[in-house]
């Protein structure tokens, strides 16, 4: 994707635009404006073979065959996951360990999870189900499309379908009764995306209007309990506008903040009057982004934006709920995947993977041996659930440290977390992020410098 497109486009630009929008809302599988050069690019994966030998393997504790092919998502909650296929959903206590089995049909599986709940969905089908840990709790069969869907930690879910004549917005409870629906019947009007309070009490959609020249989005909050929506026509209490921008992308942080990704700007809008409480400027484009890593929203950068300085391609960015960039890591490389948990980040690019705490720092590298799909921290940052067409692996990254070579046969061989004093140890047992440095064999015993440094302040 190029750079940021100054001055003002051509009509024909916009139209362009807008039909990418429209097949982006039909496959409902990533975001990519066009507009502007392309500000954000894709949110999903893109796997590609980068052989390297400078790193080390993980090792596999437990293994489990699968046959998926390419259609395959994951959620963990801790210890435990869901394995959502074509043949509907696995839930394990652990690996190989089936709690529960929901045998349905879909084409294109997609899920997303918060706290005990999970919601699997047939993007571009009609299907959507809600579970938690103890099995279904409800499942939907609606009149249009899936487009988009989401959850809140009560179990709320929120949802986004397109049928011939409309677009309709959804609002479900825990158990399953419909409290809101929206419909979007006017043309060039796009419902982007939706997200839930933890509360429960509002829920906000992002809309992409397109019937000017100039694109326009917004972000419209509404009131979900009887109570509240009373006093506002339709529910709907505040709205945000930004003029050439595309928001793609919201989700509510705990405090009640609601996160605002678009293509040049992250915004944070306020509970109490659904108004803009602070901006994040983007000198970058965005790669891959994700709202998962707690209070935070992680993003990986892109190329830098036409006229600005920008920061250095592959450069992982936390910002907080409060528009404070917390943590930085340059990565060195493009990131072509991110998977964001509250553990942690796992970046990569083709093979090469880096584990990385939301505090910025590199914990692990790894290759992998065959095209992975998905590489999702569990419990801790140190074990993670790596997917393939053929199978998922629970790797131990203790082994996988932070860029160090395999050592030859005559050198010390290395300390494992049990050996190491305590102050060296992470809270997961295995080693911190910052090892205790190697010394060169011909040096005097002089430390050599740590292979990974500390993020760059931002």
């Amino acid at each position: 994707m190029g750079r940021q497109r100054k001055g003002n486009d051509s009509r024909l630009m916009i139209l362009v635009f807008v039909l990418a929008v429209v097949c982006l809302l039909a496959g409902g599988l990533y975001i990519d404006t066009f507009y502007g050069g392309g500000r954000l690019k894709a949110f999903m994966t893109q796997i590609s073979r980068k052989d390297t030998e400078d790193r080390r393997t993980a090792r596999p504790r437990e293994s489990m065959q699968i046959d998926s092919g390419n259609k395959t998502a994951i959620a963990t909650f801790g210890t435990s996951f869901a394995l959502c296929t074509k043949d509907g959903v696995k839930y394990y206590a652990g690996m190989g360990d089936q709690k529960w089995n929901d045998t349905f049909n879909m084409t294109s599986p997609a899920a997303v999870s918060e706290g005990k709940y999970i919601a699997v969905g047939d993007m571009s089908g009609k299907t959507l189900r809600v579970y938690d840990d103890s099995g279904l709790l409800y499942s939907l069969q609606t009149e249009g499309s899936l487009m988009q869907f989401a959850l809140n930690k009560s179990g709320y879910l929120s949802l986004i379908t397109k049928d011939s004549t409309a677009y309709r917005i959804y609002v479900y409870s825990a158990k399953g009764n419909l409290l809101k629906e929206r419909v979007e019947e006017s043309i060039g009007i796009y419902p982007l995306s939706s997200d839930i309070s933890d509360d429960s009490r509002m829920f906000a959609v992002s809309y992409l209007d397109t019937a000017d020249i100039t694109p326009t989005a917004r972000v419209l909050s509404f009131f979900i309990s009887t109570g509240e929506s009373e006093e506002y026509t339709d529910s709907m209490f505040a709205a945000v506008e930004k003029k050439n921008e595309v928001i793609p992308v919201i989700s509510y942080w705990s405090d009640g903040t609601l996160g605002v990704l678009s293509d040049k700007n992250i915004y944070g809008i306020g509970a109490k009057d659904g108004q803009e409480e602070w901006k994040y400027e983007l000198e970058n484009t965005v790669d891959y982004a994700s709202f998962c890593a707690g209070d935070s929203v992680v993003v990986a950068l892109g190329d830098s934006v036409a006229n600005r300085d920008g920061r250095e391609k592959g450069t992982v960015c936390w910002i907080n709920a409060s528009g404070k960039e917390t943590a930085s890591f340059e990565s060195g490389e493009t990131v072509t995947f991110l998977h964001a948990g509250e553990k942690g980040v796992v970046i990569g690019n083709g093979r090469d993977y880096k584990g990385l705490t939301n505090g910025g720092n590199l914990s692990w590298e790894y290759t992998a041996t065959a095209d992975t799909s998905d590489l999702a921290p569990m419990e801790k940052l140190s074990r993670v659930m790596a997917v393939t067409q053929e199978n998922i692996e629970i790797l131990d990254m203790t082994k996988a440290q932070a860029g160090k070579t395999e050592l030859p046969a005559s050198t010390e061989p290395e300390k494992t977390p049990e050996s190491l004093p305590d102050d060296t140890k992470d809270a997961e047992g295995g080693q911190a992020d910052e090892p205790e440095p190697e010394k060169e064999p011909d040096s005097g015993g002089e430390p050599k410098e740590p292979s990974a440094g500390e993020p760059e302040e931002p």
